[in-house]
């Protein structure tokens, strides 16, 4: 298979903040990096151009199946059979499982969660490399972050275990509780008085990242997120894998560090600036009712079962967009779209508002009159907001999908002036 020369492409649609965190910690190896959109894989473009590798963030796999579509998911396993080279992360990792709707690239499948409370799992994991040619040499046991990760579950033959997972690290969460906050035995009591474990799905000795062949071609499947910034030992990990995997050479750096809304704009735009000043209006009402915190100082915390997630995303996009120097194609664009994205914007922050504050006065309420605020009411503003939920299958929609929507093509187009 020719490769596009020293290119990696990503695949952009439905992947918003863990997009963002794999481009930025792809800029620091030094890789060439071209942002696929779906419909361009669907119409062919990775077998006029296959690039040294196709690399796929988290998100939820099953919105990027539905954003490729069947022909979409066709062309990649085309694309990998033929020689080319497939690197997963989280959601990315998902899609190339043996699922509906997978690339069935490799023979396992997901397990199913015995309490959904184990999917909410996060943050720092001991993970135990396994020999392997990807894995560098002298690595021990380095601690990577996984978010709310999905877990393997092994089937058939030719997987290679490439990392398994060892204990929870410092900063480990289930929801929105901190692991290490809670006494072992509080934890037994729960389980017993409650039949709630509190641990993740996944245990030590499981799976963590995977590696194998399709055709003449190779994949690594991860669940853990080793372009996270704050985790060297991880960023240089993957930069080994996919030198591996792609035949380029890229330098082991570390994630760049990043806080939302602090760098000076490259695209000074009013649209984006407003959207931007808007959202963090809306993390700030929600910091002041004690529903979000700042996690990291690229994503939120939150109460369980708030759209935490979403708003981070939204937050990791513009502030991402306005880093970038505007090519005249994202400049046409974004002046075609300006009408409506900003009122888009100013109707999903004023949306947010209403929504979170009717999620504090159910909380306020939930001991005394827990219907006074119905649950239907906070489902349809859910959906105004958001659309259906990921498991109803399409894309991000709502106001929120319009908004992203905008911000995915303003940002590729931002690149193809310089790659092609």
């Amino acid at each position: 298979m020719g490769h596009n020369g020293a290119m990696l492409a990503v695949l952009w649609d439905e992947a918003h903040l863990w997009g963002v965190l794999l481009a930025r910690s792809l800029a620091a190896m030094g890789a060439n990096v071209r942002l696929l959109r779906a419909h361009e894989a669907a119409r062919g473009h990775l077998e006029a151009h296959p690039p040294a590798a196709l690399v796929v963030p988290g998100g939820f796999s099953s919105r990027k199946a539905a954003s490729l579509g069947g022909r979409g998911l066709e062309a990649i396993r085309r694309y990998v059979a033929a020689g080319g080279a497939y690197l997963g992360i989280c959601g990315g990792a998902g899609l190339g499982l043996t699922v509906p709707g997978g690339l069935a690239l490799c023979p396992w499948t997901r397990e199913p969660f015995p309490k959904r409370i184990q999917h909410f799992a996060s943050g720092n994991v001991v993970l135990h490399p396994q020999e392997s040619a990807f894995t560098p040499t002298g690595l021990s046991a380095p601690l990577a972050p996984v978010w709310w990760p999905a877990t393997f579950r092994p089937h058939g033959q030719g997987v290679e275990v490439v990392a398994r997972y060892g204990e929870p690290g410092p900063g480990f969460m289930m929801a929105d509780i901190p692991l290490a906050l809670i006494p072992e035995q509080v934890l037994e009591d729960w389980e017993a008085l409650y039949g709630v474990r509190l641990a993740p799905a996944f245990a030590p000795g499981d799976p963590c990242v995977a590696a194998g062949s399709f055709g003449r071609g190779r994949y690594v499947l991860s669940h853990a997120h080793l372009e996270s910034p704050g985790a060297p030992e991880a960023n240089a990990w993957l930069a080994h894998m996919l030198s591996e995997l792609s035949g380029l050479e890229l330098a082991p750096a570390p994630a760049p560090a990043w806080a939302i809304g602090l760098r000076p704009p490259a695209w000074d735009d009013p649209a984006l600036t407003r959207a931007l000043e808007l959202m963090l209006g809306v993390v700030e009402l929600g910091r002041a009712h004690g529903l979000f915190t700042w996690r990291e100082s690229w994503l939120l915390g939150w109460r369980q079962g708030l759209p935490g997630a979403q708003i981070s995303g939204v937050l990791a996009m513009l502030d991402h967009a306005r880093s970038l120097s505007p090519t005249d194609e994202a400049l046409s664009f974004l002046e075609r779209r300006r009408r409506g994205f900003a009122r888009d914007s100013e109707l999903l922050a004023r949306g947010l508002s209403g929504y979170l504050l009717a999620e504090r006065l159910a909380l306020t309420l939930s001991r005394v009159d827990p219907e006074a605020v119905p649950e239907r009411g906070l489902r349809e503003a859910r959906f105004t907001l958001f659309g259906p939920p990921p498991g109803a299958g399409g894309t991000a929609g709502g106001l929120c999908g319009r908004v992203l929507d905008v911000l995915e093509e303003a940002i590729c187009l931002c690149g193809r002036q310089k790659s092609g």
